[in-house]
């Protein structure tokens, strides 16, 4: 169930601690800029659609936090994997399936990024034709592809199907705390960055969103990207103390 803005400092104080990934700071960032679509029925499902991706990431986090636990080590091999699974599940579900859906409402469509490698340039190409506002954003999905979501894509292959990893040697074990907590802020980064990047060319001119602390993950406390009206300017410097002005 996804909340409301309302409640959010409930949520903040009683569920996850300091140590936990605040997905929260992608949530409202991308909420708060979906509010400035000018057509109110896209705006309408753009909004569904974050609601969803919210959705897959607190569903993460709660995986990630049973990882983080006192308790885990103490867990079997077995019940470790089980958890491991279910945390990269709601990854690359988020990732994978909801985030093409809130692309598609907007007016986007992103399989490219997900295309099997011999159709993966070509449909790149189609895709830069298609959308040359975005030619810029090659070089990421390129670099995303190759520093980690291949590892995650084929993670997810292997644990989805045969489960069969004897001859599959060049697929990276995820399952420590630490890959955990990288691939977590990997997958949080990628959705924020591709929707920042898609919603800038649907907003009007009179809105910017500005980033302010561009190393950021949601493992810190502070946000990446403050939305703001022209007159308030673009100045890198935090206008904000947080994401939730």
């Amino acid at each position: 169930m996804v909340t409301s803005l309302n409640s959010l400092t409930v949520r903040l104080n009683a569920e996850w601690g300091p140590e936990d990934p605040e997905v929260e700071t992608v949530w409202v960032l991308l909420k708060n800029i979906a509010k400035r679509l000018p057509d109110e029925t896209v705006e309408d499902e753009a909004d569904f659609r974050i609601d969803r991706i919210y959705e897959k990431l607190v569903e993460a986090r709660n995986h990630y936090i049973v990882i983080r636990g006192k308790e885990f080590s103490g867990k079997t091999v077995s019940e470790q994997d089980a958890i491991y699974n279910s945390l990269y599940t709601a990854l690359w579900s988020a990732y994978k399936d909801r985030l093409p859906a809130f692309g598609k409402s907007i007016g986007y469509d992103l399989s490219c990024i997900f295309a099997g490698e011999k159709q993966f340039e070509s449909q790149l190409n189609s895709f830069v034709t298609r959308y040359p506002e975005l030619e810029s954003f090659r070089s990421v999905i390129l670099n995303q592809r190759q520093n980690w979501q291949n590892n995650l894509r084929d993670n997810r292959n292997v644990q989805t199907h045969d489960g069969d990893q004897r001859n599959q040697r060049e697929i990276v074990d995820l399952n420590t705390p630490s890959q955990a907590k990288q691939y977590f802020a990997l997958v949080c980064r990628a959705i924020e960055s591709i929707s920042v990047a898609i919603l800038s060319y649907k907003i009007p001119e009179s809105w910017n969103i500005v980033p302010v602390n561009e190393g950021a993950t949601v493992f810190d406390r502070v946000h990446r990207y403050e939305l703001r009206h022209a007159i308030q300017g673009i100045d890198p410097s935090p206008l904000f103390d947080n994401p939730y002005h």
